[in-house]
Protein backbone atom coordinates (compact mmCIF):
# COMPACT_ATOMS: atom_id res chain seq x y z
CA UNK A 1 0.00 0.00 0.00
CA UNK A 2 1.09 3.54 -0.65
CA UNK A 3 1.17 5.96 2.07
CA UNK A 4 -0.52 8.25 -0.54
CA UNK A 5 -3.23 5.75 -0.81
CA UNK A 6 -7.06 6.68 -0.11
CA UNK A 7 -8.88 4.74 2.75
CA UNK A 8 -12.29 6.10 3.05
CA UNK A 9 -14.47 5.94 -0.16
CA UNK A 10 -17.59 6.56 -0.54
CA UNK A 11 -20.15 5.16 -3.51
CA UNK A 12 -22.77 7.12 -5.24
CA UNK A 13 -25.27 4.50 -7.13
CA UNK A 14 -23.79 1.58 -5.68
CA UNK A 15 -27.14 -0.35 -6.63
CA UNK A 16 -26.96 -0.63 -10.26
CA UNK A 17 -25.28 -2.77 -12.76
CA UNK A 18 -21.71 -0.69 -12.73
CA UNK A 19 -22.24 0.26 -9.37
CA UNK A 20 -22.81 -3.15 -7.67
CA UNK A 21 -19.83 -4.38 -9.35
CA UNK A 22 -17.72 -1.30 -7.84
CA UNK A 23 -18.66 -1.80 -4.17
CA UNK A 24 -18.06 -5.42 -4.38
CA UNK A 25 -14.76 -4.60 -5.88
CA UNK A 26 -14.24 -1.87 -3.31
CA UNK A 27 -15.16 -4.09 -0.76
CA UNK A 28 -12.56 -6.59 -1.60
CA UNK A 29 -9.83 -3.92 -0.74
CA UNK A 30 -8.69 -4.18 2.65
CA UNK A 31 -7.47 -0.62 2.82
CA UNK A 32 -10.70 1.23 2.37
CA UNK A 33 -13.69 1.99 4.51
CA UNK A 34 -16.71 2.06 2.01
CA UNK A 35 -19.63 3.72 2.46
CA UNK A 36 -22.96 3.92 0.11
CA UNK A 37 -24.70 6.73 -0.73
CA UNK A 38 -28.41 5.74 -1.24
CA UNK A 39 -31.70 7.69 -1.74
CA UNK A 40 -34.64 7.29 -0.11
CA UNK A 41 -36.88 5.91 -2.94
CA UNK A 42 -33.81 3.24 -3.73
CA UNK A 43 -34.73 -0.45 -3.41
CA UNK A 44 -30.77 -1.44 -3.40
CA UNK A 45 -30.28 -1.01 0.23
CA UNK A 46 -31.67 -4.63 0.86
CA UNK A 47 -28.70 -5.83 -1.53
CA UNK A 48 -25.89 -3.56 -0.11
CA UNK A 49 -23.45 -6.16 2.18
CA UNK A 50 -23.33 -5.65 6.17
CA UNK A 51 -19.42 -4.66 5.78
CA UNK A 52 -20.44 -1.03 3.97
CA UNK A 53 -21.59 1.93 6.18
CA UNK A 54 -24.90 3.12 4.14
CA UNK A 55 -26.12 6.51 4.16
CA UNK A 56 -29.44 7.26 2.80
CA UNK A 57 -30.50 11.21 1.76
CA UNK A 58 -33.43 12.30 -0.11
CA UNK A 59 -34.09 11.98 -3.50
CA UNK A 60 -32.52 15.07 -4.84
CA UNK A 61 -29.54 15.30 -3.29
CA UNK A 62 -29.85 18.26 -0.97
CA UNK A 63 -26.62 20.11 -0.44
CA UNK A 64 -26.20 20.45 3.11
CA UNK A 65 -27.00 16.68 2.77
CA UNK A 66 -23.66 15.74 0.29
CA UNK A 67 -21.38 18.00 2.36
CA UNK A 68 -22.39 16.09 5.62
CA UNK A 69 -22.16 12.77 3.99
CA UNK A 70 -18.76 13.65 2.26
CA UNK A 71 -17.23 14.66 5.32
CA UNK A 72 -14.52 12.91 6.57
CA UNK A 73 -14.22 11.35 2.96
CA UNK A 74 -10.85 10.48 0.86
CA UNK A 75 -12.68 9.71 -2.29
CA UNK A 76 -16.36 10.52 -4.05
CA UNK A 77 -16.86 7.41 -6.49
CA UNK A 78 -20.33 8.59 -8.51
CA UNK A 79 -21.69 5.95 -10.16
CA UNK A 80 -25.31 7.37 -11.60
CA UNK A 81 -26.91 5.94 -14.40
CA UNK A 82 -26.23 7.81 -17.95
CA UNK A 83 -29.16 10.25 -17.93
CA UNK A 84 -28.69 11.41 -14.64
CA UNK A 85 -24.40 12.68 -15.14
CA UNK A 86 -25.32 16.39 -14.81
CA UNK A 87 -26.63 16.20 -11.46
CA UNK A 88 -22.79 15.58 -10.84
CA UNK A 89 -22.19 19.17 -10.78
CA UNK A 90 -23.93 19.53 -7.04
CA UNK A 91 -22.21 16.45 -5.90
CA UNK A 92 -18.44 18.31 -7.43
CA UNK A 93 -19.40 21.47 -5.01
CA UNK A 94 -20.59 19.30 -1.78
CA UNK A 95 -17.02 17.68 -2.29
CA UNK A 96 -15.06 20.64 -2.28
CA UNK A 97 -16.89 21.47 0.68
CA UNK A 98 -16.39 18.65 2.86
CA UNK A 99 -12.73 18.92 1.52
CA UNK A 100 -12.45 15.78 -0.65
CA UNK A 101 -9.53 14.78 -1.66
CA UNK A 102 -10.42 12.73 -4.96
CA UNK A 103 -13.82 12.86 -7.25
CA UNK A 104 -14.58 9.74 -9.41
CA UNK A 105 -17.12 11.49 -12.25
CA UNK A 106 -19.72 8.71 -13.76
CA UNK A 107 -17.79 7.78 -16.88
CA UNK A 108 -16.95 4.17 -17.39
CA UNK A 109 -17.47 5.08 -21.73
CA UNK A 110 -15.91 6.82 -24.20
CA UNK A 111 -13.88 9.73 -24.62
CA UNK A 112 -16.47 12.49 -24.01
CA UNK A 113 -14.51 15.65 -24.57
CA UNK A 114 -14.33 15.25 -28.30
CA UNK A 115 -17.03 17.88 -30.00
CA UNK A 116 -18.16 14.59 -32.56
CA UNK A 117 -19.21 12.94 -29.34
CA UNK A 118 -20.92 15.69 -27.42
CA UNK A 119 -22.98 16.65 -30.54
CA UNK A 120 -23.82 13.07 -31.36
CA UNK A 121 -25.12 12.82 -27.71
CA UNK A 122 -26.50 14.78 -24.88
CA UNK A 123 -25.63 12.10 -22.27
CA UNK A 124 -21.89 12.78 -24.00
CA UNK A 125 -21.80 16.48 -23.68
CA UNK A 126 -22.99 16.01 -20.36
CA UNK A 127 -20.19 13.89 -19.68
CA UNK A 128 -17.73 16.03 -21.05
CA UNK A 129 -19.07 19.19 -19.54
CA UNK A 130 -18.46 17.33 -15.87
CA UNK A 131 -15.27 17.00 -16.55
CA UNK A 132 -14.70 20.54 -17.90
CA UNK A 133 -16.24 21.36 -14.31
CA UNK A 134 -13.82 19.30 -12.63
CA UNK A 135 -11.18 21.09 -14.29
CA UNK A 136 -12.05 24.60 -13.02
CA UNK A 137 -11.97 23.28 -9.56
CA UNK A 138 -8.16 21.79 -9.58
CA UNK A 139 -7.72 25.46 -7.45
CA UNK A 140 -9.52 24.53 -4.67
CA UNK A 141 -7.64 21.13 -4.00
CA UNK A 142 -10.04 18.47 -5.03
CA UNK A 143 -8.42 16.51 -7.59
CA UNK A 144 -10.54 14.38 -10.04
CA UNK A 145 -9.89 11.14 -12.00
CA UNK A 146 -12.32 9.97 -14.87
CA UNK A 147 -12.42 6.60 -16.43
CA UNK A 148 -12.95 5.62 -19.69
CA UNK A 149 -12.76 1.63 -20.54
CA UNK A 150 -14.78 1.36 -23.78
CA UNK A 151 -17.67 -0.76 -23.96
CA UNK A 152 -18.72 -3.90 -21.66
CA UNK A 153 -19.16 -6.77 -24.07
CA UNK A 154 -20.93 -9.19 -21.38
CA UNK A 155 -23.03 -6.29 -20.49
CA UNK A 156 -24.09 -5.42 -23.76
CA UNK A 157 -24.90 -9.52 -24.37
CA UNK A 158 -27.35 -9.26 -21.32
CA UNK A 159 -28.57 -6.07 -22.24
CA UNK A 160 -29.20 -5.99 -25.61
CA UNK A 161 -26.71 -3.17 -26.29
CA UNK A 162 -23.54 -2.68 -29.34
CA UNK A 163 -26.65 -3.99 -31.68
CA UNK A 164 -26.79 -7.17 -29.68
CA UNK A 165 -29.93 -9.17 -29.54
CA UNK A 166 -28.89 -12.87 -28.09
CA UNK A 167 -32.92 -13.82 -27.23
CA UNK A 168 -33.16 -13.50 -30.75
CA UNK A 169 -29.81 -14.51 -32.19
CA UNK A 170 -29.91 -10.95 -34.47
CA UNK A 171 -27.18 -8.33 -34.71
CA UNK A 172 -27.93 -5.10 -35.95
CA UNK A 173 -25.03 -2.99 -37.44
CA UNK A 174 -24.35 0.45 -37.39
CA UNK A 175 -23.63 0.92 -40.89
CA UNK A 176 -21.29 -2.11 -42.55
CA UNK A 177 -20.77 -3.37 -38.38
CA UNK A 178 -16.74 -2.35 -38.96
CA UNK A 179 -16.25 0.54 -36.73
CA UNK A 180 -14.16 -0.03 -34.14
CA UNK A 181 -14.52 0.46 -30.24
CA UNK A 182 -12.16 0.02 -26.95
CA UNK A 183 -13.93 -2.59 -24.57
CA UNK A 184 -13.03 -3.61 -20.99
CA UNK A 185 -14.72 -5.90 -18.62
CA UNK A 186 -16.49 -5.17 -16.05
CA UNK A 187 -14.00 -6.90 -13.40
CA UNK A 188 -10.85 -4.53 -14.86
CA UNK A 189 -12.99 -1.58 -14.59
CA UNK A 190 -13.69 -1.92 -11.23
CA UNK A 191 -9.75 -3.33 -10.82
CA UNK A 192 -8.92 0.09 -12.19
CA UNK A 193 -10.65 1.70 -10.01
CA UNK A 194 -9.42 0.22 -7.21
CA UNK A 195 -5.79 1.01 -8.58
CA UNK A 196 -6.47 4.05 -8.91
CA UNK A 197 -7.41 4.88 -5.25
CA UNK A 198 -4.34 2.98 -4.08
CA UNK A 199 -2.36 4.84 -5.70
CA UNK A 200 -3.85 8.49 -6.89
CA UNK A 201 -0.90 10.18 -7.03
CA UNK A 202 0.01 9.36 -10.55
CA UNK A 203 -3.59 10.00 -11.87
CA UNK A 204 -5.13 12.90 -10.32
CA UNK A 205 -6.66 15.17 -12.97
CA UNK A 206 -6.81 13.29 -15.87
CA UNK A 207 -8.61 10.64 -17.79
CA UNK A 208 -7.81 6.98 -17.75
CA UNK A 209 -7.92 5.26 -20.46
CA UNK A 210 -8.06 1.14 -20.07
CA UNK A 211 -8.70 -1.50 -22.71
CA UNK A 212 -8.41 -5.13 -22.74
CA UNK A 213 -8.87 -4.68 -26.36
CA UNK A 214 -10.92 -3.41 -29.10
CA UNK A 215 -13.16 -5.42 -31.54
CA UNK A 216 -16.25 -4.11 -33.95
CA UNK A 217 -19.54 -5.62 -34.45
CA UNK A 218 -18.66 -8.03 -37.67
CA UNK A 219 -15.70 -9.43 -35.38
CA UNK A 220 -18.23 -9.85 -32.65
CA UNK A 221 -21.09 -11.55 -33.98
CA UNK A 222 -18.45 -13.57 -36.53
CA UNK A 223 -16.46 -14.77 -32.89
CA UNK A 224 -19.95 -15.58 -31.11
CA UNK A 225 -21.46 -17.87 -34.39
CA UNK A 226 -17.93 -19.84 -34.31
CA UNK A 227 -18.12 -20.34 -30.63
CA UNK A 228 -21.60 -21.59 -30.37
CA UNK A 229 -22.08 -23.09 -34.32
CA UNK A 230 -25.24 -21.02 -34.66
CA UNK A 231 -26.32 -17.94 -37.62
CA UNK A 232 -27.01 -14.73 -36.68
CA UNK A 233 -29.45 -13.08 -38.48
CA UNK A 234 -27.71 -9.57 -39.73
CA UNK A 235 -29.91 -6.53 -39.90
CA UNK A 236 -28.24 -2.49 -40.23
CA UNK A 237 -28.97 0.63 -39.83
CA UNK A 238 -27.69 4.02 -42.08
CA UNK A 239 -26.82 6.52 -39.34
CA UNK A 240 -27.21 9.46 -41.58
CA UNK A 241 -30.75 9.32 -41.85
CA UNK A 242 -30.77 7.65 -38.32
CA UNK A 243 -29.09 10.19 -36.00
CA UNK A 244 -31.51 13.49 -37.18
CA UNK A 245 -34.61 11.29 -35.96
CA UNK A 246 -33.30 10.11 -33.08
CA UNK A 247 -32.26 13.55 -32.04
CA UNK A 248 -35.29 14.61 -32.11
CA UNK A 249 -36.90 11.96 -30.33
CA UNK A 250 -34.55 12.47 -27.41
CA UNK A 251 -35.52 15.99 -27.07
CA UNK A 252 -39.41 14.80 -27.60
CA UNK A 253 -38.16 12.49 -24.12
CA UNK A 254 -37.64 9.40 -25.31
CA UNK A 255 -35.14 7.87 -23.38
CA UNK A 256 -34.61 4.70 -26.13
CA UNK A 257 -33.58 7.48 -28.43
CA UNK A 258 -31.06 8.20 -26.09
CA UNK A 259 -29.83 4.89 -25.70
CA UNK A 260 -29.49 4.48 -29.37
CA UNK A 261 -27.43 7.66 -29.60
CA UNK A 262 -25.28 6.43 -27.07
CA UNK A 263 -25.22 2.83 -28.83
CA UNK A 264 -24.42 4.75 -32.56
CA UNK A 265 -21.37 6.09 -30.32
CA UNK A 266 -19.99 3.31 -29.68
CA UNK A 267 -20.50 1.16 -32.76
CA UNK A 268 -20.22 3.58 -35.87
CA UNK A 269 -15.75 3.92 -35.11
CA UNK A 270 -15.42 7.90 -35.40
CA UNK A 271 -17.11 9.44 -31.93
CA UNK A 272 -14.25 8.26 -29.56
CA UNK A 273 -14.86 5.04 -28.93
CA UNK A 274 -11.49 3.52 -30.04
CA UNK A 275 -8.55 4.29 -28.00
CA UNK A 276 -5.78 2.53 -29.01
CA UNK A 277 -4.80 4.97 -31.94
CA UNK A 278 -5.03 7.97 -29.92
CA UNK A 279 -4.56 7.54 -26.43
CA UNK A 280 -2.57 5.73 -24.02
CA UNK A 281 -4.11 2.31 -22.57
CA UNK A 282 -3.26 2.16 -19.03
CA UNK A 283 -3.95 -1.50 -18.22
CA UNK A 284 -0.41 -2.65 -18.07
CA UNK A 285 0.63 0.29 -15.60
CA UNK A 286 -2.78 -0.60 -13.14
CA UNK A 287 -1.85 -4.33 -13.54
CA UNK A 288 -4.79 -5.27 -14.96
CA UNK A 289 -5.47 -9.01 -16.11
CA UNK A 290 -5.46 -9.32 -19.51
CA UNK A 291 -8.40 -10.46 -21.49
CA UNK A 292 -8.71 -11.95 -25.10
CA UNK A 293 -11.91 -11.71 -27.48
CA UNK A 294 -12.85 -15.29 -27.29
CA UNK A 295 -12.72 -15.69 -23.45
CA UNK A 296 -14.60 -12.49 -23.37
CA UNK A 297 -17.27 -13.93 -24.95
CA UNK A 298 -17.03 -17.06 -23.62
CA UNK A 299 -17.52 -15.86 -20.19
CA UNK A 300 -20.65 -13.28 -21.64
CA UNK A 301 -22.21 -16.32 -22.89
CA UNK A 302 -22.10 -18.42 -19.69
CA UNK A 303 -23.20 -15.40 -17.78
CA UNK A 304 -26.43 -15.34 -20.52
CA UNK A 305 -27.07 -19.20 -19.63
CA UNK A 306 -25.56 -20.32 -23.17
CA UNK A 307 -25.88 -23.94 -23.57
CA UNK A 308 -22.38 -25.53 -23.15
CA UNK A 309 -20.54 -22.46 -21.67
Amino acid sequence: MSEQSYKNIILVGGGGSLGSVLLKSLLSEPTFNVTVLTRESSKARASIPSTATIITIADSYPPEDLVKAFQGQDAVVNATTSFSVAEQLKFIDAAIAARVKRFVPSEYGLDNNTPAAQELSRVFKDKGQVQAYLRTKESSGLTWTSIACGMWIGWSLRNNFLGLDYPNRTITFTDEGTGKFSTTTLNNTALALNRILLNPTSTANQIVFTSDFATSQQELVKTIERLTGEQWQRKSIQTKELIPTLQAAWEQGDASAGYGLINIGFTQGKYSGHFEPVHPVRNQELGLPANGLEDVIREALAEVGHPGF
